[in-house]
């Protein structure tokens, strides 16, 4: 896992917002799956702040199912801290990607809390294993 601020891909991309009440359970934290939500709202713009919204990707015929997920909780987030989840992608495989996280709070991106990470396989859209496309390769390349 990217724990370290400083050894993180490039480029990458800083999704910021406020939980929401909605989030969080009777404990008063967010919910451990919304995290897995947040990854995938960062994922998205990170791509979409290359000119390659996930909307193009399957309009040429590329599926990024998630293969695996992970995440590593180190400190709760609760309602309507602000919050930032970084993005980038660690690995490029010949059909499959690898894209970290980091949960950022308060105060001000000073609490890192939580790391993640999650496998996309590349595939048509039958879900068969295709080869990375360069178009695709591109966006996310150093």
């Amino acid at each position: 896992m990217k724990i370290d601020p400083n050894d993180f891909p490039t480029p990458d991309t800083w999704f910021r917002f406020h939980v929401s009440y909605g989030e969080t359970d009777q404990s008063g934290v967010v919910y451990h799956a919304n995290y897995l939500h947040w990854f995938e709202r960062a994922r998205s713009q990170f791509m979409r702040e290359r000119g390659l919204p996930y909307s193009e990707v399957e309009a040429r015929g590329i599926v990024m199912p998630i293969r695996q997920a992970y995440c590593r909780y180190l400190h709760p987030a609760r309602y309507d801290q602000e919050v930032y989840v970084r993005c980038g992608v660690s690995k490029l495989g010949h059909a499959s990607l690898i894209i970290v996280y980091q949960v950022w709070g308060p105060p001000e991106k000073s609490t890192l809390m939580a790391v993640g990470e999650t496998e996309l396989a590349v595939t048509n859209a039958e879900g068969r294993p295709v080869r990375l496309p360069d178009w695709l390769k591109k966006p996310f390349e150093r």
